[in-house]
Protein backbone atom coordinates (compact mmCIF):
# COMPACT_ATOMS: atom_id res chain seq x y z
CA UNK A 1 0.00 0.00 0.00
CA UNK A 2 2.79 2.37 1.07
CA UNK A 3 4.44 1.52 -2.18
CA UNK A 4 1.82 2.24 -4.73
CA UNK A 5 1.11 5.51 -2.74
CA UNK A 6 4.88 6.06 -3.12
CA UNK A 7 4.70 5.50 -6.94
CA UNK A 8 1.71 7.94 -7.10
CA UNK A 9 3.57 11.18 -5.32
CA UNK A 10 6.75 9.84 -7.60
CA UNK A 11 4.68 10.57 -10.73
CA UNK A 12 3.43 13.89 -9.63
CA UNK A 13 6.74 15.04 -8.66
CA UNK A 14 8.23 14.19 -11.53
CA UNK A 15 4.83 15.07 -13.89
CA UNK A 16 5.59 18.40 -12.79
CA UNK A 17 8.30 18.53 -14.33
CA UNK A 18 6.53 19.46 -17.76
CA UNK A 19 4.39 22.80 -16.93
CA UNK A 20 7.87 23.60 -14.86
CA UNK A 21 9.64 23.80 -18.26
CA UNK A 22 5.98 25.44 -19.75
CA UNK A 23 6.30 28.37 -17.64
CA UNK A 24 10.11 28.82 -17.59
CA UNK A 25 10.84 28.90 -21.38
CA UNK A 26 7.70 29.54 -23.20
CA UNK A 27 6.82 33.01 -23.50
CA UNK A 28 4.33 35.62 -22.15
CA UNK A 29 2.40 34.97 -26.15
CA UNK A 30 3.11 31.32 -25.66
CA UNK A 31 1.23 31.43 -22.44
CA UNK A 32 -1.86 33.37 -23.48
CA UNK A 33 -2.28 30.98 -26.71
CA UNK A 34 -2.86 28.12 -24.55
CA UNK A 35 -5.15 30.14 -23.14
CA UNK A 36 -7.00 31.18 -26.04
CA UNK A 37 -6.58 28.02 -27.54
CA UNK A 38 -8.90 25.98 -24.62
CA UNK A 39 -11.93 24.75 -26.09
CA UNK A 40 -14.27 25.89 -23.35
CA UNK A 41 -15.84 21.82 -23.05
CA UNK A 42 -14.51 19.52 -20.30
CA UNK A 43 -14.33 15.65 -20.71
CA UNK A 44 -12.35 12.63 -19.15
CA UNK A 45 -10.59 12.36 -22.63
CA UNK A 46 -6.52 12.83 -21.95
CA UNK A 47 -6.39 15.48 -24.50
CA UNK A 48 -9.61 17.65 -22.73
CA UNK A 49 -7.86 16.89 -19.39
CA UNK A 50 -4.29 18.41 -20.69
CA UNK A 51 -5.99 20.92 -21.93
CA UNK A 52 -7.70 22.03 -19.57
CA UNK A 53 -4.59 21.68 -17.64
CA UNK A 54 -2.58 24.17 -19.88
CA UNK A 55 -5.93 26.55 -19.57
CA UNK A 56 -5.92 27.02 -16.10
CA UNK A 57 -2.26 26.99 -15.69
CA UNK A 58 -1.92 29.97 -17.78
CA UNK A 59 -4.69 31.74 -16.71
CA UNK A 60 -3.13 31.54 -13.40
CA UNK A 61 0.47 32.91 -15.14
CA UNK A 62 -1.22 35.49 -16.73
CA UNK A 63 -3.24 36.48 -13.85
CA UNK A 64 -0.50 35.77 -10.96
CA UNK A 65 2.46 36.34 -13.00
CA UNK A 66 5.14 33.46 -14.03
CA UNK A 67 7.27 33.67 -10.89
CA UNK A 68 4.10 33.27 -8.91
CA UNK A 69 3.07 30.20 -10.86
CA UNK A 70 6.97 29.16 -10.55
CA UNK A 71 6.70 29.03 -6.83
CA UNK A 72 3.17 27.42 -6.58
CA UNK A 73 4.57 24.89 -9.04
CA UNK A 74 8.00 24.29 -6.74
CA UNK A 75 5.87 24.30 -3.69
CA UNK A 76 3.58 21.83 -5.20
CA UNK A 77 6.98 19.42 -6.28
CA UNK A 78 8.66 19.65 -2.65
CA UNK A 79 5.16 18.69 -1.05
CA UNK A 80 4.75 15.38 -3.97
CA UNK A 81 8.55 14.55 -3.51
CA UNK A 82 8.08 15.13 0.53
CA UNK A 83 5.15 12.21 0.43
CA UNK A 84 6.57 10.22 -2.18
CA UNK A 85 9.90 10.03 0.50
CA UNK A 86 7.64 9.35 3.70
CA UNK A 87 5.59 6.46 2.14
CA UNK A 88 9.16 5.11 0.58
CA UNK A 89 10.42 4.94 4.21
CA UNK A 90 7.08 3.77 5.52
CA UNK A 91 7.11 0.79 2.67
CA UNK A 92 10.84 -0.12 4.18
CA UNK A 93 9.98 0.39 7.87
CA UNK A 94 7.28 -2.53 7.21
CA UNK A 95 9.05 -4.48 4.57
CA UNK A 96 12.46 -4.48 7.23
CA UNK A 97 10.25 -6.77 9.57
CA UNK A 98 9.67 -8.90 6.86
CA UNK A 99 13.18 -9.77 6.02
CA UNK A 100 14.13 -9.88 9.27
CA UNK A 101 11.48 -11.97 10.66
CA UNK A 102 11.76 -14.41 7.86
CA UNK A 103 15.36 -14.67 8.28
CA UNK A 104 14.51 -15.29 12.23
CA UNK A 105 12.00 -18.04 11.52
CA UNK A 106 14.68 -19.97 9.62
CA UNK A 107 17.53 -19.11 12.01
CA UNK A 108 15.40 -20.95 14.61
CA UNK A 109 13.71 -23.34 13.01
CA UNK A 110 17.30 -24.40 11.97
CA UNK A 111 18.81 -24.19 15.61
CA UNK A 112 15.85 -26.19 16.44
CA UNK A 113 16.18 -28.91 14.19
CA UNK A 114 19.88 -29.37 15.28
CA UNK A 115 18.93 -29.65 18.85
CA UNK A 116 16.30 -32.80 17.57
CA UNK A 117 18.12 -34.24 14.90
CA UNK A 118 19.79 -37.84 15.40
CA UNK A 119 22.93 -38.07 16.64
CA UNK A 120 23.62 -40.18 13.46
CA UNK A 121 23.09 -36.98 11.15
CA UNK A 122 26.27 -35.53 12.89
CA UNK A 123 28.28 -38.26 12.18
CA UNK A 124 28.40 -37.59 8.72
CA UNK A 125 27.75 -33.54 8.42
CA UNK A 126 31.03 -31.61 9.81
CA UNK A 127 30.26 -28.87 12.40
CA UNK A 128 31.74 -26.45 10.43
CA UNK A 129 29.26 -26.91 7.75
CA UNK A 130 26.84 -26.62 10.27
CA UNK A 131 28.19 -23.43 11.53
CA UNK A 132 28.70 -21.77 7.80
CA UNK A 133 24.89 -22.44 7.09
CA UNK A 134 24.21 -20.30 10.54
CA UNK A 135 26.74 -17.77 9.16
CA UNK A 136 27.35 -17.58 5.32
CA UNK A 137 24.11 -19.22 4.39
CA UNK A 138 21.38 -17.48 6.64
CA UNK A 139 23.56 -13.99 5.29
CA UNK A 140 23.56 -14.28 2.22
CA UNK A 141 19.71 -15.55 2.75
CA UNK A 142 19.09 -12.30 4.31
CA UNK A 143 20.50 -10.10 1.82
CA UNK A 144 18.64 -12.14 -1.12
CA UNK A 145 15.27 -11.39 0.57
CA UNK A 146 16.20 -7.67 0.55
CA UNK A 147 16.73 -7.52 -2.86
CA UNK A 148 14.21 -9.58 -3.93
CA UNK A 149 11.27 -8.39 -1.69
CA UNK A 150 12.01 -4.77 -3.21
CA UNK A 151 11.56 -6.91 -6.63
CA UNK A 152 8.40 -8.06 -5.48
CA UNK A 153 6.85 -5.47 -3.35
CA UNK A 154 8.05 -2.03 -4.53
CA UNK A 155 9.42 -1.95 -7.99
CA UNK A 156 6.88 -3.40 -9.89
CA UNK A 157 4.57 -1.00 -9.09
CA UNK A 158 6.79 2.03 -10.14
CA UNK A 159 7.40 0.14 -13.71
CA UNK A 160 3.89 0.09 -13.97
CA UNK A 161 2.69 3.50 -12.76
CA UNK A 162 5.74 4.92 -15.08
CA UNK A 163 4.48 2.69 -18.00
CA UNK A 164 1.02 3.56 -17.72
CA UNK A 165 2.08 7.21 -17.37
CA UNK A 166 4.71 7.08 -20.84
CA UNK A 167 1.68 5.29 -22.52
CA UNK A 168 -0.44 8.18 -21.86
CA UNK A 169 2.08 11.11 -22.85
CA UNK A 170 3.06 9.13 -26.29
CA UNK A 171 2.02 5.60 -27.11
CA UNK A 172 4.52 5.48 -30.16
CA UNK A 173 7.28 5.92 -27.54
CA UNK A 174 6.11 3.70 -25.29
CA UNK A 175 6.23 0.80 -27.81
CA UNK A 176 9.19 1.60 -28.83
CA UNK A 177 11.02 0.67 -25.42
CA UNK A 178 8.33 -2.65 -24.53
CA UNK A 179 10.08 -3.99 -28.14
CA UNK A 180 13.44 -3.47 -26.79
CA UNK A 181 12.78 -5.42 -23.32
CA UNK A 182 12.88 -8.86 -24.24
CA UNK A 183 16.37 -8.42 -25.59
CA UNK A 184 17.49 -7.24 -22.42
CA UNK A 185 15.82 -9.47 -20.23
CA UNK A 186 17.78 -12.16 -22.65
CA UNK A 187 20.86 -10.71 -21.90
CA UNK A 188 20.54 -10.50 -18.14
CA UNK A 189 19.64 -13.80 -18.19
CA UNK A 190 22.18 -15.33 -20.20
CA UNK A 191 24.75 -13.76 -17.71
CA UNK A 192 23.09 -14.89 -14.33
CA UNK A 193 23.19 -18.51 -15.92
CA UNK A 194 25.25 -20.98 -13.57
CA UNK A 195 25.16 -18.62 -11.09
CA UNK A 196 23.08 -20.60 -8.58
CA UNK A 197 25.19 -23.68 -8.85
CA UNK A 198 28.77 -21.72 -8.86
CA UNK A 199 26.98 -20.10 -5.77
CA UNK A 200 25.84 -23.17 -3.83
CA UNK A 201 29.56 -24.58 -4.54
CA UNK A 202 31.01 -21.33 -2.91
CA UNK A 203 28.80 -21.55 0.05
CA UNK A 204 29.91 -25.61 1.02
CA UNK A 205 33.44 -24.76 -0.04
CA UNK A 206 33.33 -22.30 3.21
CA UNK A 207 31.65 -24.66 5.24
CA UNK A 208 34.68 -26.53 4.77
CA UNK A 209 36.99 -23.84 5.27
CA UNK A 210 34.84 -23.28 8.83
CA UNK A 211 35.56 -26.96 9.69
CA UNK A 212 38.83 -26.92 8.70
CA UNK A 213 39.34 -23.49 11.28
CA UNK A 214 37.19 -25.59 13.81
CA UNK A 215 39.02 -28.53 14.08
CA UNK A 216 42.58 -26.52 14.29
CA UNK A 217 41.73 -24.92 16.91
CA UNK A 218 40.33 -28.42 18.41
CA UNK A 219 43.79 -30.25 17.79
CA UNK A 220 45.74 -27.14 18.26
CA UNK A 221 48.01 -28.77 21.16
CA UNK A 222 48.72 -32.11 18.61
CA UNK A 223 48.88 -30.24 15.75
CA UNK A 224 51.90 -28.05 17.78
CA UNK A 225 53.15 -31.04 18.89
CA UNK A 226 54.09 -32.49 15.89
CA UNK A 227 55.00 -29.39 14.67
CA UNK A 228 52.41 -29.57 11.86
CA UNK A 229 51.69 -25.65 11.73
CA UNK A 230 52.95 -25.68 8.05
CA UNK A 231 51.41 -28.89 6.58
CA UNK A 232 48.06 -27.48 8.32
CA UNK A 233 48.17 -24.69 6.70
CA UNK A 234 49.64 -25.66 3.32
CA UNK A 235 46.33 -27.98 3.27
CA UNK A 236 44.41 -24.54 4.29
CA UNK A 237 46.00 -22.30 1.84
CA UNK A 238 45.02 -24.43 -0.93
CA UNK A 239 41.35 -24.94 0.03
CA UNK A 240 41.33 -20.97 0.68
CA UNK A 241 42.41 -20.58 -2.73
CA UNK A 242 39.88 -22.99 -4.28
CA UNK A 243 37.43 -21.04 -2.59
CA UNK A 244 38.93 -17.48 -3.68
CA UNK A 245 38.69 -18.34 -7.68
CA UNK A 246 35.35 -19.55 -7.01
CA UNK A 247 33.90 -16.40 -5.47
CA UNK A 248 35.72 -14.01 -7.28
CA UNK A 249 33.63 -15.87 -10.38
CA UNK A 250 30.56 -15.61 -8.55
CA UNK A 251 31.26 -12.04 -7.59
CA UNK A 252 32.38 -11.00 -10.81
CA UNK A 253 28.97 -12.06 -12.74
CA UNK A 254 26.91 -10.55 -10.18
CA UNK A 255 28.89 -7.04 -10.12
CA UNK A 256 28.27 -7.28 -13.75
CA UNK A 257 24.29 -6.67 -12.86
CA UNK A 258 24.49 -2.81 -12.26
CA UNK A 259 26.42 -1.97 -15.06
CA UNK A 260 24.86 -3.94 -17.84
CA UNK A 261 20.92 -3.40 -16.70
CA UNK A 262 22.58 0.59 -16.60
CA UNK A 263 23.67 0.50 -20.29
CA UNK A 264 20.75 -1.11 -21.13
CA UNK A 265 18.64 1.37 -20.18
CA UNK A 266 21.13 3.96 -22.09
CA UNK A 267 20.98 2.23 -25.07
CA UNK A 268 17.29 2.38 -24.56
CA UNK A 269 17.44 6.26 -23.64
CA UNK A 270 19.57 6.85 -27.01
CA UNK A 271 16.94 5.36 -28.74
CA UNK A 272 14.21 7.17 -27.16
CA UNK A 273 16.00 10.47 -27.74
CA UNK A 274 16.47 9.63 -31.49
CA UNK A 275 12.76 8.43 -32.10
CA UNK A 276 11.29 10.92 -29.74
CA UNK A 277 13.35 13.94 -30.86
CA UNK A 278 12.11 13.13 -34.42
CA UNK A 279 8.38 13.50 -33.80
CA UNK A 280 9.23 16.24 -31.69
CA UNK A 281 10.73 17.84 -35.35
CA UNK A 282 7.25 16.82 -37.01
CA UNK A 283 5.35 18.68 -34.19
CA UNK A 284 3.75 15.01 -32.73
CA UNK A 285 4.85 15.69 -29.27
CA UNK A 286 5.26 19.07 -27.88
CA UNK A 287 9.50 19.91 -26.18
CA UNK A 288 8.71 20.70 -22.83
CA UNK A 289 6.28 17.09 -22.82
CA UNK A 290 9.39 14.99 -24.36
CA UNK A 291 12.24 16.42 -22.02
CA UNK A 292 9.18 15.19 -19.11
CA UNK A 293 8.52 12.08 -20.95
CA UNK A 294 12.66 11.57 -20.56
CA UNK A 295 12.84 12.38 -17.34
CA UNK A 296 9.85 9.94 -16.21
CA UNK A 297 11.75 7.30 -18.65
CA UNK A 298 15.28 7.88 -16.64
CA UNK A 299 12.99 6.75 -13.58
CA UNK A 300 12.54 3.23 -15.16
CA UNK A 301 16.10 2.51 -15.06
CA UNK A 302 16.27 2.32 -11.43
CA UNK A 303 13.42 -0.43 -10.66
CA UNK A 304 14.71 -2.71 -13.66
CA UNK A 305 18.20 -2.10 -12.37
CA UNK A 306 17.14 -3.48 -8.78
CA UNK A 307 14.82 -6.46 -10.49
CA UNK A 308 18.08 -7.64 -12.32
CA UNK A 309 20.45 -7.19 -9.42
CA UNK A 310 17.58 -9.15 -7.70
CA UNK A 311 17.87 -12.00 -10.29
CA UNK A 312 21.65 -12.69 -9.26
CA UNK A 313 21.16 -12.38 -5.69
CA UNK A 314 18.00 -14.60 -5.56
CA UNK A 315 20.40 -17.09 -7.43
CA UNK A 316 22.85 -16.89 -4.69
CA UNK A 317 19.77 -16.63 -1.97
CA UNK A 318 18.14 -20.16 -3.50
CA UNK A 319 21.54 -21.87 -3.39
CA UNK A 320 21.47 -20.92 0.74
CA UNK A 321 18.00 -21.16 0.95
CA UNK A 322 18.72 -25.14 -0.09
CA UNK A 323 21.99 -25.80 2.11
CA UNK A 324 19.32 -24.22 4.85
CA UNK A 325 16.28 -26.68 4.08
CA UNK A 326 18.89 -29.62 3.70
CA UNK A 327 18.94 -29.90 7.52
CA UNK A 328 15.17 -27.94 7.90
CA UNK A 329 14.28 -30.88 5.90
CA UNK A 330 16.08 -33.43 7.36
CA UNK A 331 14.04 -36.20 9.12
CA UNK A 332 14.26 -36.62 12.53
CA UNK A 333 13.89 -40.37 12.68
CA UNK A 334 13.73 -40.54 16.20
CA UNK A 335 10.86 -38.93 17.51
CA UNK A 336 7.63 -39.19 19.64
CA UNK A 337 4.62 -41.58 18.53
CA UNK A 338 1.37 -39.65 18.40
CA UNK A 339 0.09 -41.34 21.18
CA UNK A 340 3.59 -41.98 23.59
CA UNK A 341 3.28 -42.39 27.17
CA UNK A 342 4.14 -39.95 29.39
CA UNK A 343 3.08 -41.89 32.98
CA UNK A 344 5.61 -44.13 33.63
CA UNK A 345 7.39 -44.90 37.42
CA UNK A 346 10.40 -47.17 36.65
CA UNK A 347 9.22 -50.13 39.27
CA UNK A 348 11.37 -53.30 37.96
CA UNK A 349 13.79 -53.76 35.52
CA UNK A 350 14.85 -52.79 32.04
CA UNK A 351 15.12 -55.50 29.15
CA UNK A 352 17.56 -55.60 26.04
CA UNK A 353 15.85 -57.94 23.76
CA UNK A 354 17.57 -59.44 20.73
CA UNK A 355 19.30 -55.98 20.31
CA UNK A 356 21.00 -55.66 16.77
CA UNK A 357 22.44 -52.36 15.68
CA UNK A 358 23.63 -51.07 12.04
CA UNK A 359 25.81 -47.81 11.33
CA UNK A 360 26.07 -47.21 7.79
CA UNK A 361 26.04 -51.37 7.14
CA UNK A 362 28.59 -51.91 9.70
CA UNK A 363 26.95 -54.51 12.39
CA UNK A 364 28.05 -52.49 16.14
CA UNK A 365 25.56 -55.04 18.21
CA UNK A 366 24.26 -58.62 17.19
CA UNK A 367 21.89 -60.12 19.19
CA UNK A 368 22.47 -58.30 22.75
CA UNK A 369 19.70 -59.81 25.29
CA UNK A 370 20.08 -58.86 29.00
CA UNK A 371 17.94 -57.14 31.38
CA UNK A 372 18.81 -54.67 34.64
CA UNK A 373 17.03 -55.10 37.72
CA UNK A 374 15.65 -51.95 39.52
CA UNK A 375 18.73 -51.44 41.90
CA UNK A 376 20.84 -53.30 40.12
CA UNK A 377 24.00 -51.79 39.55
CA UNK A 378 25.04 -53.75 35.78
CA UNK A 379 28.62 -53.38 34.42
CA UNK A 380 29.29 -53.84 30.65
CA UNK A 381 33.03 -54.70 29.95
CA UNK A 382 35.06 -55.18 27.22
CA UNK A 383 37.85 -53.69 24.58
CA UNK A 384 37.24 -50.37 22.35
CA UNK A 385 34.48 -50.64 20.09
CA UNK A 386 33.05 -53.39 21.43
CA UNK A 387 29.29 -51.86 21.98
CA UNK A 388 29.40 -50.41 25.20
CA UNK A 389 28.55 -46.95 24.75
CA UNK A 390 26.31 -47.90 22.03
CA UNK A 391 24.01 -49.94 23.91
CA UNK A 392 23.65 -47.08 26.42
CA UNK A 393 22.68 -44.28 23.26
CA UNK A 394 20.24 -46.89 22.35
CA UNK A 395 18.88 -46.68 26.37
CA UNK A 396 18.48 -42.76 25.90
CA UNK A 397 17.67 -43.26 22.27
CA UNK A 398 20.05 -41.38 21.08
CA UNK A 399 20.04 -43.90 18.24
CA UNK A 400 17.34 -46.58 17.49
CA UNK A 401 17.90 -50.43 17.57
CA UNK A 402 17.97 -52.08 13.90
CA UNK A 403 16.11 -55.28 15.17
CA UNK A 404 14.94 -55.78 18.69
CA UNK A 405 14.15 -53.86 21.41
CA UNK A 406 14.57 -52.21 24.34
CA UNK A 407 11.51 -52.19 27.72
CA UNK A 408 11.30 -50.98 30.53
CA UNK A 409 8.36 -52.05 33.02
CA UNK A 410 6.83 -53.85 29.94
CA UNK A 411 7.31 -50.58 28.09
CA UNK A 412 8.98 -50.30 24.85
CA UNK A 413 10.95 -47.38 24.92
CA UNK A 414 9.61 -45.93 21.61
CA UNK A 415 5.95 -46.10 22.84
CA UNK A 416 7.33 -43.55 25.61
CA UNK A 417 7.62 -39.82 25.18
CA UNK A 418 11.24 -38.96 24.79
CA UNK A 419 10.92 -36.40 27.35
CA UNK A 420 9.73 -38.93 29.78
CA UNK A 421 12.59 -41.83 29.09
CA UNK A 422 15.44 -38.96 29.28
CA UNK A 423 14.21 -38.03 32.52
CA UNK A 424 14.41 -40.96 33.65
CA UNK A 425 18.18 -40.81 33.41
CA UNK A 426 21.03 -38.87 34.16
CA UNK A 427 24.55 -39.70 32.33
CA UNK A 428 28.26 -39.16 32.99
CA UNK A 429 29.87 -39.58 29.87
CA UNK A 430 33.18 -40.45 29.48
CA UNK A 431 34.41 -37.06 27.54
CA UNK A 432 33.54 -34.00 30.22
CA UNK A 433 30.73 -31.92 27.78
CA UNK A 434 30.29 -28.63 29.70
CA UNK A 435 29.39 -25.03 28.41
CA UNK A 436 30.58 -21.77 28.40
CA UNK A 437 28.77 -20.67 31.63
CA UNK A 438 29.34 -20.21 35.70
CA UNK A 439 29.51 -23.80 37.57
CA UNK A 440 25.95 -22.88 39.65
CA UNK A 441 24.31 -23.31 35.99
CA UNK A 442 26.71 -26.17 34.60
CA UNK A 443 25.46 -28.36 37.15
CA UNK A 444 22.04 -27.73 37.27
CA UNK A 445 22.29 -27.91 33.72
CA UNK A 446 18.62 -27.75 32.17
CA UNK A 447 16.97 -26.28 35.38
CA UNK A 448 15.82 -23.02 35.04
CA UNK A 449 14.90 -22.00 38.25
CA UNK A 450 17.46 -24.33 40.36
CA UNK A 451 18.35 -24.65 44.10
CA UNK A 452 21.73 -23.29 45.08
CA UNK A 453 21.59 -25.37 48.14
CA UNK A 454 21.20 -29.11 46.05
CA UNK A 455 24.51 -27.39 43.52
CA UNK A 456 25.91 -27.37 46.16
CA UNK A 457 25.03 -30.83 48.11
CA UNK A 458 25.62 -32.52 44.78
CA UNK A 459 29.28 -30.85 44.53
CA UNK A 460 30.17 -32.08 47.82
CA UNK A 461 28.84 -35.94 46.78
CA UNK A 462 31.16 -35.03 43.34
CA UNK A 463 33.59 -34.13 45.81
CA UNK A 464 33.43 -30.75 43.62
CA UNK A 465 32.98 -28.48 46.23
CA UNK A 466 36.49 -27.52 47.92
CA UNK A 467 37.81 -26.65 43.96
CA UNK A 468 35.08 -24.55 43.28
CA UNK A 469 35.07 -22.38 46.16
CA UNK A 470 38.41 -22.03 45.58
CA UNK A 471 37.95 -20.45 42.13
CA UNK A 472 37.77 -16.20 41.86
CA UNK A 473 34.33 -16.52 42.10
CA UNK A 474 33.05 -19.40 43.27
CA UNK A 475 29.65 -21.11 42.02
CA UNK A 476 29.63 -18.13 39.59
CA UNK A 477 32.78 -18.54 37.89
CA UNK A 478 32.45 -19.17 34.66
CA UNK A 479 34.40 -22.04 33.21
CA UNK A 480 35.08 -21.31 29.40
CA UNK A 481 34.15 -22.75 26.30
CA UNK A 482 34.27 -26.49 26.83
CA UNK A 483 35.39 -25.93 30.61
CA UNK A 484 38.59 -24.72 29.81
CA UNK A 485 39.75 -23.09 32.58
CA UNK A 486 39.95 -26.01 34.45
CA UNK A 487 41.70 -29.27 34.82
CA UNK A 488 40.22 -32.99 33.08
CA UNK A 489 40.09 -34.22 36.71
CA UNK A 490 38.09 -30.76 37.77
CA UNK A 491 35.61 -30.90 34.67
CA UNK A 492 34.91 -34.81 35.21
CA UNK A 493 33.58 -34.19 38.64
CA UNK A 494 31.39 -31.23 37.79
CA UNK A 495 29.69 -33.70 35.24
CA UNK A 496 29.33 -35.88 38.11
CA UNK A 497 27.39 -33.21 40.14
CA UNK A 498 25.23 -32.70 37.37
CA UNK A 499 24.08 -36.30 37.33
CA UNK A 500 24.05 -36.08 41.28
CA UNK A 501 22.01 -32.80 41.32
CA UNK A 502 19.40 -34.51 38.65
CA UNK A 503 18.77 -37.10 40.90
CA UNK A 504 17.78 -39.75 38.13
CA UNK A 505 16.10 -42.94 38.72
CA UNK A 506 18.20 -44.66 36.27
CA UNK A 507 22.08 -44.03 36.37
CA UNK A 508 24.48 -43.94 33.27
CA UNK A 509 28.23 -44.16 33.97
CA UNK A 510 30.22 -44.15 31.09
CA UNK A 511 34.03 -44.05 32.44
CA UNK A 512 32.61 -41.52 34.77
CA UNK A 513 35.72 -41.77 36.99
CA UNK A 514 38.64 -42.05 34.47
CA UNK A 515 39.55 -38.49 34.36
CA UNK A 516 40.11 -38.67 38.36
CA UNK A 517 43.14 -38.61 39.90
CA UNK A 518 43.47 -41.43 42.54
CA UNK A 519 42.77 -39.19 45.57
CA UNK A 520 39.58 -37.85 43.78
CA UNK A 521 38.75 -41.14 42.05
CA UNK A 522 38.06 -42.91 46.02
CA UNK A 523 36.23 -39.80 47.23
CA UNK A 524 33.99 -40.25 44.14
CA UNK A 525 33.60 -43.54 44.01
CA UNK A 526 32.59 -43.70 47.45
CA UNK A 527 29.56 -40.92 46.64
CA UNK A 528 28.77 -43.02 43.56
CA UNK A 529 28.33 -46.15 45.60
CA UNK A 530 26.39 -44.48 48.06
CA UNK A 531 24.29 -42.85 45.12
CA UNK A 532 24.17 -46.05 43.47
CA UNK A 533 23.06 -48.17 46.29
CA UNK A 534 19.49 -47.47 45.98
CA UNK A 535 19.87 -46.82 42.35
CA UNK A 536 19.54 -48.60 39.06
CA UNK A 537 22.81 -47.87 37.02
CA UNK A 538 24.65 -48.92 33.89
CA UNK A 539 28.27 -48.48 34.15
CA UNK A 540 30.90 -48.65 31.53
CA UNK A 541 34.54 -49.02 32.76
CA UNK A 542 37.78 -50.75 32.63
CA UNK A 543 38.79 -50.40 36.38
CA UNK A 544 38.66 -52.69 38.68
CA UNK A 545 37.27 -50.09 40.97
CA UNK A 546 34.43 -49.82 39.35
CA UNK A 547 33.46 -53.29 37.89
CA UNK A 548 34.38 -55.55 41.11
CA UNK A 549 31.65 -54.71 43.33
CA UNK A 550 28.45 -54.77 40.25
CA UNK A 551 25.45 -57.41 40.89
CA UNK A 552 25.67 -58.12 36.86
CA UNK A 553 29.00 -57.78 34.38
CA UNK A 554 28.00 -58.26 30.96
CA UNK A 555 30.92 -58.90 28.68
CA UNK A 556 31.13 -57.81 25.45
CA UNK A 557 33.51 -58.41 22.17
CA UNK A 558 32.51 -57.44 18.59
CA UNK A 559 29.16 -56.76 19.43
CA UNK A 560 28.24 -60.10 21.18
CA UNK A 561 27.79 -60.88 24.69
CA UNK A 562 30.63 -63.53 25.59
CA UNK A 563 29.71 -63.72 28.94
CA UNK A 564 27.81 -62.52 32.12
CA UNK A 565 27.59 -62.99 35.96
CA UNK A 566 29.17 -61.54 38.69
CA UNK A 567 32.88 -60.53 39.36
CA UNK A 568 33.62 -63.87 41.16
CA UNK A 569 31.68 -66.06 38.68
CA UNK A 570 33.56 -64.95 36.27
CA UNK A 571 36.49 -65.04 37.42
CA UNK A 572 36.19 -69.04 37.61
CA UNK A 573 35.28 -68.96 34.29
CA UNK A 574 38.79 -67.84 33.22
CA UNK A 575 37.73 -66.95 29.95
CA UNK A 576 37.22 -63.54 28.52
CA UNK A 577 36.97 -61.52 31.88
CA UNK A 578 39.25 -62.72 33.06
CA UNK A 579 42.10 -61.84 30.62
CA UNK A 580 40.79 -58.76 30.38
CA UNK A 581 41.25 -58.64 34.30
CA UNK A 582 45.07 -59.64 33.95
CA UNK A 583 45.08 -56.82 31.21
CA UNK A 584 44.25 -54.70 33.99
CA UNK A 585 46.41 -55.58 36.45
CA UNK A 586 49.57 -55.80 34.22
CA UNK A 587 49.08 -52.23 33.20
Amino acid sequence: MFNILAMFFSLFSFAMIIPLLRVIFNTKESIQALSLDYPGTFSLSKESIVDHFNYQLSNYALTEGRYQTLIVICVFLVSMVFLKNLFTFLSTFFLSDLVQSSTLRFRNSLFQKILYLPMAFYSEERKGDILSRFSVDLKELELSLKATTNAIFKDPFYILGYFITLFIISVKLTLFIIVFLPFAGLIISRISSGLKKKSKLGQENAGNMLSMTEETLYGLRIIKSFSAQQFIYNRFKKQSHYLYKLMLSVTRKVYMASPVSEFLGVIATAGVLLYGGNLVFENEIQPDVFIGYLILFSQLITPFKSISKAIYDSSQGIAALDRINSVIGENQKITDKPVATDNIQFQEKIEFNNIHFKYDEKEILNNVTFHVLRGETVALVGHSGAGKTTLADLLIRLYDVSEGEIIIDNHNIKDLRLSTLRNLMGVVSQESILFNDNVFRNIAFGDDHFDKEKVIDAAKMANAHEFIISLENGYETNIGDGGNKLSGGQKQRISIARALYKNPQILILDEATSSLDTESEKAVQVALDRLMKNRTSLVIAHRLSTIQNAQKIVVLDKGKIVEMGTHEELITENQYYKRFIDLQSIK
